[in-house]
């Protein structure tokens, strides 16, 4: 395997569509002006001015191992890729496309490097006002870099170099999604990075792209539907927690997907995370323990459902009772 991948197309690729420039610093959408201290992958960077994480919007790119045995690593499993692909898919025991750490991985962090090697300058923005950090506590960013004077994305710019796709799981981009579309099509006509059948990297891009899609389709149904509308619970956005507190003792409808479920004592719980420390259970009383059998767990936990019913606070949790079936249903 090659220790570096051969950044010439870099060079003669890169253009900027006329949406994707740097916002105004004081449009609600700017966050600061900052240098990156650390790329731990192609998704996911370390800034001078936040001691947290940022996850790159509407980017998924390839897991890599991290150290200096990385590229020792990354050669080991190269020459098996596929067979080693999916023997941990079995060994998960997954229906959904996994994650792992994958040879074109680490080549996709060769690239990014490279590609802010010479940048003194960025942007750090929002896609929205809604959803501003994920689950874990990161913050959900895109990064222009500042070259030759103007500010280029490079989210958008990593979709159209091949080293990701379009990741909507969690949603379409408010502010970019026909240049994230168009970014994608164009890697995949000119077969560039994923899209290039000889590049070792995850074999069923085409699967993951259904399955976000539907993902992105239930969000713009409910915000099409229910935004605003206070007896409805989004617990992707940011003001999740808030309108939690505000709906105590009432009837509400959330909608999420299931992080975990537990089985092994009752009472049953299917856990919504909102945080790390916070979440939705939906808990199950030994007497109701039927129910069990008649929802679709693995259905709960690929996509977005909706779940009514009256909310309790519960420590620093929040619960709501399953007693009818009904309750539970997907749109």
């Amino acid at each position: 395997m090659k220790k570096y991948i051969n950044l010439t197309i870099s060079a003669c690729l890169l253009f900027v569509f006329g949406s994707a420039l740097a916002q105004n610093p004081n449009s609600v959408y700017f966050v600061s002006y900052d240098e990156i201290t650390k790329i731990i992958d192609g998704d996911t960077f370390k800034f001078k001015k936040s001691d947290k994480s940022h996850r790159l919007l509407c980017l998924d790119t390839e897991e890599t191992f991290k150290g200096k045995d990385a590229f020792d690593k990354t050669s080991d499993i190269s020459d098996r890729w596929l067979e080693f692909y999916y023997q941990v898919k079995i060994d998960k025991n997954s229906e959904n496309p996994i994650k792992l750490e994958s040879p074109f991985g680490y080549e996709t962090v060769q690239w990014t490097t490279e590609f802010f090697k010479d940048v003194k300058k960025i942007s750090v923005e929002l896609d929205d006002t809604l959803r501003k950090v994920d689950v874990y506590g990161r913050e959900l960013v895109y990064v222009f870099a500042e070259k030759d004077g103007k500010y280029i994305n490079y989210n958008l710019e990593c979709v159209k170099h091949g080293f990701s796709p379009y990741f909507n799981k969690y949603g379409n981009s408010s502010r970019y999604h026909s240049d994230f579309y168009e970014a994608q099509e164009f890697a995949r006509k000119n077969r560039l990075g994923i899209w290039n059948p000889v590049s070792k990297c995850y074999p069923d891009y085409a699967e993951r792209l259904i399955w976000w899609n539907k993902r992105a389709f239930q969000i713009d149904n409910f915000n099409s539907k229910y935004h605003g509308n206070k007896a409805y619970v989004n617990l992707l956005n940011n003001d999740a927690v808030d309108r939690l507190e505000e709906n105590i003792g009432k009837e509400i409808t959330v909608f999420g997907n299931a992080s975990d479920i537990y089985t092994t004592r009752y009472p049953y719980l299917i856990r919504l995370m909102i945080m790390k420390e916070i979440s939705v259970d939906i808990y199950i009383e030994e007497s109701e323990s039927w129910m069990m059998k008649e929802l679709d767990m693995r259905k709960m936990e690929s996509y977005f459902f909706y779940f009514s019913g009256v909310l309790e606070e519960y420590g620093n949790k929040f619960r709501m009772k399953l007693t009818n079936i009904n309750q539970l249903y997907f749109e």
